[in-house]
């Protein structure tokens, strides 16, 4: 949550972040290092969280798969 909101800090100070569709902050990055660094920051946290995400839904789903297993009809 503190990343987002230092990025959210620095977009308000950039005049940028509001916009819908195409962002101005890759344009922005180009000459704001801070920008560029967090830029990375997120894009590393954004990926990690996506693998958690990937990795919760396969064990709930072989744990279903295993639970399945055990229902006798």
């Amino acid at each position: 949550m503190q990343m987002m909101k230092q990025r959210h800090k620095v977009e308000r100070e950039s005049n940028i972040g509001e916009e819908v569709g195409w962002s101005k902050n890759v344009e922005v990055a180009k000459s704001n290092p801070k920008l560029k660094a967090m830029n990375k920051k997120f894009g590393m946290i954004h990926g990690l969280s996506s693998l958690a995400n990937i990795m919760s839904f396969g064990s709930l789903a072989i744990h279903s798969w295993y639970l399945a297993g055990k229902i006798d009809l």
